[in-house]
């Protein structure tokens, strides 16, 4: 049943299109289905491949991920991420400070200043900017 349907919708599209004998009416009629067939997988191509393009942009840092934070209070920083470490000076307060990888540690942030010397400070002592 679905070839006979398919069959006179491929000779209703080649009679359309102009097919001047039952051949050519069939020939352009599937001729026109296959175009078309083409086209679509173009158009999902296209949105498929635009579709993973955009997930990439999500590692552009926002505001969710950004690694620039703000001090809020006075806090010491330490030579290791535990606070038995070695304090090595503190924190001011409103400054702001890199912080390359927010998850690395539980309970620290790990700090990369301009001089490329890294330190470790408590993660309620910075906020996201």
């Amino acid at each position: 049943m679905e070839i006979l349907v398919l069959l006179a919708v491929v000779l209703i599209i080649g009679a359309l299109l102009g097919g001047k004998s039952f051949g050519g009416t069939v020939r352009k009629g599937c001729g026109f289905l296959i175009i078309l067939l083409v086209l679509g997988i173009i158009v999902i191509g296209i949105f498929y491949y635009s579709k993973t393009d955009t997930e990439d942009q999500e590692s552009i840092p926002t505001l969710e991920n950004s690694p620039n934070y703000i001090a809020t209070e006075n806090c010491a920083t330490y030579s290791k991420p535990d606070i038995e470490s070695t304090s090595e000076g503190s924190l001011e307060t409103g400054n702001n400070y890199l912080v390359e990888d927010s998850s690395k540690f539980k309970y620290f942030y790990e700090i990369t200043f301009k001089n490329g010397e890294k330190l470790f400070v408590r993660q309620e002592c910075l906020e996201r900017k």
